[in-house]
């Protein structure tokens, strides 16, 4: 019952103007705070996933996210990085292009990039959690320890429940030599 709502909400997601995406993507981000476990979070995630990704795109726009989508699905990397970028270049706004940037240009092992295109996603949406982890996962591989302790604490107060921060927050505070208090 749970997935069919959600379906229905993402489909609803869809329809809706612009702004009353943006205000219902705030909503589910209100609430992701308050979910208590990965498990109640889950068909909240889904439903962002779906309205960043899928929100107020023209068909062109919506031409270029399944051609980058379908490259990176296939590994191609290097056609999906230059397809996001003409998403990107097409529509400077739309967050998610930047966030599927990001996400290609930190499998190629280009991070300066990746953390430059994430600081754009979060320009645009500060609660973007695969942003956010994004940015702890490129501190990480910078050897920048203090950055990604930090960005793991924002992500613990967007996504509370979320396991990749607390996976590595105590991690990241051992190698830093940082005690619990």
């Amino acid at each position: 019952m749970v997935r069919y709502f959600m379906r229905v909400f993402s489909f609803v997601l869809l329809m809706l103007p612009a702004g009353l995406v943006q205000a219902s993507s705030q909503q589910l981000l209100d609430e992701l705070a308050q979910s208590p476990s990965v498990q109640a979070a889950k068909p909240i995630i889904d439903a962002l996933w779906e309205a960043w990704t899928n929100a107020h795109m023209t068909p062109k726009e919506q031409d270029l996210m399944q051609r980058g989508l379908a490259a990176m699905g296939q590994g191609d990397f290097i056609l999906a990085e230059s397809t996001f970028g003409d998403l990107v270049g097409e529509n400077p706004d739309f967050t998610e292009a930047w966030n599927k940037r990001a996400t290609i240009r930190f499998m190629m092992g280009k991070f300066e990039a990746s953390r430059s295109d994430v600081f754009e996603v979060l320009d645009r949406e500060p609660r973007h959690f695969g942003a956010i982890s994004g940015l702890g996962m490129i501190y990480m591989h910078l050897g920048e320890l203090d950055n990604a302790l930090q960005a793991y604490r924002d992500l613990q107060r967007v996504f509370p429940a979320s396991p990749e921060a607390q996976r590595y927050i105590p991690v990241l505070k051992r190698q830093l030599g940082l005690s619990d208090l």
